[in-house]
């Protein structure tokens, strides 16, 4: 029950015990701004079969955040009467947001005995205000004209409070809708914050249009609103209605055969349909254009070919240059098609070990070097390594490395102990998880082999140690200089 309502209760519980009797307010507003002017409207009765009420006062207490800038007075109320009584205020302008309560104490005299009226009537009206300099935000987009699928720049302005937890979405009966996300979010907005999102407009009619959003956001108090906002703009789509689809991966920076589907949605069919990429940053190889043939209403045609993608991973758009023929007439038309890439995450691991050579029951320091072999950094690296020959002696057999650059590496030492009781060659399994550009977990599981000695091997032959000194030297240089030479 919030503090209204149970003011309420109290007030109707106060009729039966007392000649006076506050039956309701109102305030002019939910909340006031720092500075504000307000006013407190209060309906004060004398319930049916009571006596008449006289000398009414009132005397009010209020928080230091606000002042009272009239109390007006108030004439006697007969059984049965009541009176109205407005109470102006000022929010002062360093008040902090909050909710104050301005309580009004009303008292009065009933009855008479020899000495003149003497039983006295009061009764307390406690009334909560919000202080509070709600966010006000105002939108505007760097274009104005949309048409299929279109990547916009959105200002938000905020002329008031702030504004947290910023949700961002479109109706999902909207004819235009975001793409590629369900919302936008944004942790705080106190000034002025840009955003980019993708619009889809593909069902929408052509001509004016405002565009729908639905903003949820808290204000300085914590309090949740929502609110319904709309950008006019301008839909023009092409009479040509397609359908992209991309069946398989494209991985960025490698040769990958990309699997696409064109559905035709118009009403007209379209005879060698083909596509093309006007964007150096992906590149169709052989012929430069995929041929899907001729598609009917409603008919999907599936092409392939092999592209190099040099786009970050993520869904990118990209121009696209399409043909078709259309009742015998050669045309030409301009498509932003979504592409999905794919990261080309990869790590590289070597090993090393001291002392060396590993000895049956001996306690040794294992080294591995985990290298970002992919042309994007990788975040949140952690390794753990397990082989049937060795065991833990940290608290963790897993390590956390963090972030790595492209072209970058790190070490990560365990302490293990030979817990194997013959000697011979094991295997050693290295997993790896990180999370790629594209904001995907990724796991790697490397497995490479150790050898293990017993006591009689020659501890003191430089050979195991020269072997890997030379491992880890060889891997630093081929991860250094391995692109430079590609």
């Amino acid at each position: 029950m919030n503090m209204k309502a149970l003011l309420l209760v109290f007030l109707a519980f106060g009729i039966a015990f007392a000649g006076l009797s506050v039956d309701a307010y109102t305030v002019t507003k939910d909340s006031f701004k720092p500075g504000e002017p307000g006013v407190v409207t209060i309906t004060v009765s004398n319930p049916t079969g009571a006596e008449r009420v006289t000398s009414i006062t009132m005397s009010i207490d209020r928080p230091p955040e606000l002042t009272v800038t009239s109390a007006p007075k108030m004439a006697d109320i007969d059984a049965g009467g009541s009176a109205i009584v407005s109470i102006p205020f000022r929010v002062k302008e360093d008040a902090k947001p909050g909710i104050y309560l301005l309580n009004i104490v009303f008292t009065g005299y009933k009855g008479v005995d020899a000495a003149g009226p003497s039983i006295t009537s009061t009764n307390i009206a406690s009334i909560p205000l919000t202080v509070v300099n709600e966010p006000i935000l105002v939108f505007r987009t760097d274009k104005q004209l949309i048409g299929g699928l279109d990547d916009i720049l959105v200002t938000i302005a905020n002329n008031g409070g702030k504004a947290s937890n910023v949700r961002i979405s479109t109706p999902e009966d909207a004819d235009v809708s975001l793409y590629g996300t369900d919302e936008i979010f944004i942790s705080s907005i106190t000034g002025t914050e840009t955003t980019e999102l993708m619009l889809d407009s593909r069902d929408a009619p052509d001509g004016p249009t405002d565009v729908a959003f639905l903003v949820q956001y808290q204000d300085e108090l914590g309090i949740s609103h929502t609110e319904d906002m709309t950008l006019r703009m301008t839909v023009r789509n092409e009479r040509l209605d397609l359908t992209f689809i991309q069946n398989s991966d494209v991985v960025t920076k490698q040769e990958s055969t990309m699997s696409f589907s064109i559905r035709n949605d118009g009403t007209e069919t379209l005879e060698d349909v083909r596509l093309a990429f006007a964007d150096s940053v992906l590149r169709i190889k052989g012929s430069g254009e995929m041929k899907f043939g001729d598609l009917a209403p409603g008919q999907t045609a599936t092409a392939s070919a092999v592209v190099f993608a040099e786009l970050p991973p993520g869904v990118n758009l990209v121009d696209g240059q399409l043909s078709w023929i259309e009742k015998d007439v050669q045309k030409e038309g301009t498509r932003q098609v979504p592409i999905t890439i794919t990261s080309d995450a990869e790590v590289g691991v070597y090993l090393e070990a001291k002392p060396l050579p590993l000895m049956l029951g001996g306690d040794h320091t294992i080294s591995v070097l985990v290298s970002n072999l992919g042309s994007y950094n990788i975040e949140n690296v952690d390794v753990k390594i397990e082989s049937p020959a060795l065991r833990s002696k940290d608290i963790s057999d897993i390590q956390y490395i963090g972030g790595l650059q492209n072209d970058d590496f790190s070490t990560v030492q365990f302490q293990m102990a030979v817990n194997t009781t013959a000697e011979g060659i094991y295997p050693v399994k290295i997993t790896v998880n990180y999370r790629d550009q594209s904001g995907e977990w990724e796991t790697q599981v490397i497995s490479q082999s150790i050898s293990v000695y017993g006591a009689a091997a020659s501890q003191d032959s430089p050979l195991p140690l020269v072997l890997g000194v030379l491992v880890i030297g060889v891997a630093i240089w081929y991860f250094k200089f391995r692109k430079a030479k590609a």
